[in-house]
């Protein structure tokens, strides 16, 4: 388990968070690697929090199978090698492109390879062509200088004005930019001759503190022409430009000199040697074979001793690649070492999309050293979780949570009759909440009591005349009776014992009562599944929101509740804890009811010890709930009156019910007197 302690991200998600996005799975006949989908897509979640914090926009951040990190002008596509030290330049390569999706002027980028474009044009009004024989390749190259000088201007902005995200970007520069080998060129003198390459070398690592600006004849000058102190004097992508244009003309002026003497220096050792030959020739005079000389090879002698590198055939080649991806990066084509492939990527824009987050709950152990267990929240049932679901179960969850097989819409004999009991408890359901609907609508109902001839209180006009006539009581007051809001939260036991009927039952229930508060005013329902899964080394605590009526409408329920299916085992307390948090703040501070249907004790999970106690663990979780004051309705389905109803009354209190699973229906009754109970006039 890899830990970023110390590293910027830990000040964000606690010092102890997990960057292991990777597990073994020896359950199966061949141990296997498998990609815990759910953890990396609460990372992506978590990055484009902070792209969307800096730049103040709701910009996308993904990861998808292409072979390079970039910005479309939309959207930020990042490398999933995110373990360890990697997750903070992932960060800070984030911000990075999100920040040119916010500041960066990207219509003067359009065509910007091609001769004739806007952007050649305007290269050539800042004097970068004027005898119009300017090549493609030319053209990239002020484009490569703009990359440069428009990621000085743009990050410049951030560091300064959030300037809790500069260890992000410190990260991502000591990534790509500070690389050992890239200090030791720089101060050894390498990468010093008067060419476009070797200039661009040292232009882009003007940020390294080992730079050196007499290397190459027009470094100063540009240097000056950048003005790095001063680069928030920039603030538009075309001052970018003009400067980018200034320094091309800088470089090109310098190689073109370069170039000249180079010829005419080797034209001047051609007449030499000739001159040489001749004498030598017309003397007789022999070459002694020891003789040694030097043979221009095209460059000036100064050219000649710089080009001598210093640097180890290993280290010659590390600098190039190190090169390479300085380039990559300035291009916004940072390669990717971490590449999902294009099912995976699927399946963790799916979770980032359904909410899903992995999520730690203490169990045991002291304040100092607590016992975890990792649980898994899906925030959102959607038709996408629903098609991916064999992927997603499979490699990291378990197979079972909806529909086996390839496609959950499939016909086969057993899934069709599943789906048709599902879909009439469904539609059921919707029949007995309609009826349940019509009664509670006088909830709707406003009640009005006006009193008038009172002492104090707003004045009633139409008594205003008897004032005249020693009458003072003239004053009334108007009292409205509303009824309170509510926030139900519906909690199902999913485990494999409640298949069949039992659960069929309970979602009957639910969408009743989900029905009945869309006919009425003031009533937020959620629905929500528990039950555990499996990745081959131990059984996880999954908790799945199937319905939430703040953002979902009825037609959902129709159209997905039918594939809905049990999985795993009893979880309770734990799947309660993990969502603690959600329950209280969706609240909002309205009269809180939280329904349980259950009908068996808390099962072992990954992290609990073998002598772990889940009754007392769940009705620790219960009473702290009610502490808060939600109102706790549990239904022990197909019960007794045994040993496993006081169990059951030990975790949820005595008010905890038996419910028979052909009566369930029942509950909905129940539920209209806790509305009349809790809910009179406020």
């Amino acid at each position: 388990m890899r830990k970023i302690k110390n590293h910027g991200s830990s000040f964000w998600l606690n010092d102890d968070f997990d960057t292991d996005f990777t597990s073994w799975d020896d359950s199966g006949y061949k141990k296997r690697k498998v990609i815990d989908h759910t953890k990396l897509a609460s990372t992506q979640r978590a990055i484009s929090n902070f792209v969307n914090i800096v730049t103040g926009k709701q910009i996308p951040v993904r990861f998808q199978s292409a072979d390079s990190s970039y910005t479309d002008g939309e959207t930020v596509t990042i490398g999933t090698n995110l373990e360890g030290k990697n997750f903070d330049p992932a960060v800070g390569l984030a911000l990075h492109e999100g920040s040119h999706i916010a500041f960066t002027d990207f219509d003067i980028l359009k065509n910007c390879n091609r001769l004739g474009s806007a952007f050649h044009a305007a290269a050539t009004m800042q004097g970068c062509d004027p005898d119009m024989n300017m090549t493609s390749e030319q053209l990239m190259i002020i484009k490569d200088l703009l990359n440069w000088v428009e990621d000085r201007r743009i990050d410049y902005h951030v560091y300064t004005t959030a300037p809790g995200y500069r260890v992000y970007y410190e990260a991502m520069y000591d990534k790509y930019f500070n690389d050992k080998v890239i200090d030791t060129a720089l101060k050894s003198g390498e990468k010093c001759a008067e060419t476009w390459d070797d200039y661009l070398f040292h232009i882009i690592n003007f940020t390294n503190p080992n730079r050196s600006l007499s290397g190459l004849k027009a470094l100063k000058e540009i240097w000056n022409v950048v003005d790095l102190k001063n680069i928030s004097r920039l603030k538009t992508t075309q001052d970018a430009l003009v400067v980018s244009c200034e320094i091309y003309k800088l470089i090109k002026k310098a190689v073109a000199e370069e170039e000249s003497q180079n010829q005419e220096s080797s034209q001047s050792n051609e007449e030499s040697q000739e001159q040489n030959d001749s004498q030598g020739s017309g003397s007789g005079d022999a070459i002694p074979e020891d003789a040694e000389f030097e043979v221009a090879d095209g460059e000036s002698d100064s050219s000649s001793s710089k080009s001598t590198s210093s640097l180890s055939p290993a280290q010659q080649k590390k600098l190039e690649n190190a090169i390479q991806k300085q380039r990559e990066f300035l291009n916004s084509d940072a390669k990717k070492t971490g590449r999902l492939s294009k099912k995976d990527s699927r399946l963790v824009e799916t979770l980032k999309n359904s909410g899903t987050e992995s999520r730690d709950v203490i169990i045991g152990g002291s304040e100092s050293a607590p016992v975890l267990t990792t649980t898994t929240v899906i925030k959102k049932l959607t038709q996408a979780v629903i098609m991916t679901h064999d992927g997603i179960f499979s490699t990291h969850l378990a197979e079972g949570v909806f529909i086996q097989g390839k496609n959950p819409f499939d016909t086969n004999k057993w899934g069709y009759d599943r789906y048709r009991r599902m879909n009439t408890a469904v539609t059921q359901g919707i029949i007995l909440g309609r009826q349940l609907g019509r009664k509670l609508q006088l909830r709707n109902e406003e009640r009005t009591l006006k009193s008038t001839r009172l002492q104090s209180g707003k004045i009633d006009r139409r008594l205003l005349s008897s004032l005249g006539f020693g009458n003072d009581s003239v004053f009334q007051r108007i009292v409205t009776n509303k009824y309170k809001n509510f926030f139900i939260h519906i909690s199902i036991d999913a485990s494999g014992s409640m298949h069949g009927d039992r659960f069929e039952n309970a979602i009957k229930s639910a969408v009743a009562i989900a029905q009945a508060a869309a006919m009425t005013t003031g009533i937020r329902v959620q629905i929500s599944l528990r039950g555990t899964t499996s990745n081959g080394n131990g059984h996880r605590t999954t908790t799945l929101y199937a319905y939430d009526s703040a953002h979902d409408k009825i037609s959902k329920i129709k159209t997905l509740f039918p594939w809905l299916e049990t999985f795993g085992m009893t979880p309770e307390g734990i799947a309660f804890e993990s969502i603690y948090s959600d329950i209280k703040r969706d609240a909002k501070g309205d009269e809180c009811i939280f329904i349980n249907y259950s009908d068996g004790m808390p099962g072992g999970v990954s992290g609990v010890s073998y002598d772990w106690n889940g009754v007392e663990y769940t009705r620790k979780i219960v009473n702290k709930m009610k502490e808060i004051g939600i109102h706790i309705i549990s239904y022990f389905i197909d019960g007794n009156d045994g040993y496993g109803m006081h169990q059951f009354r030990r975790m949820y209190g005595q008010e905890a019910e038996f419910i028979d699973t052909t009566s369930l229906i029942k509950v909905s009754k129940s539920l209209n007197r806790k509305f009349l109970e809790l809910g009179e006039a406020a």
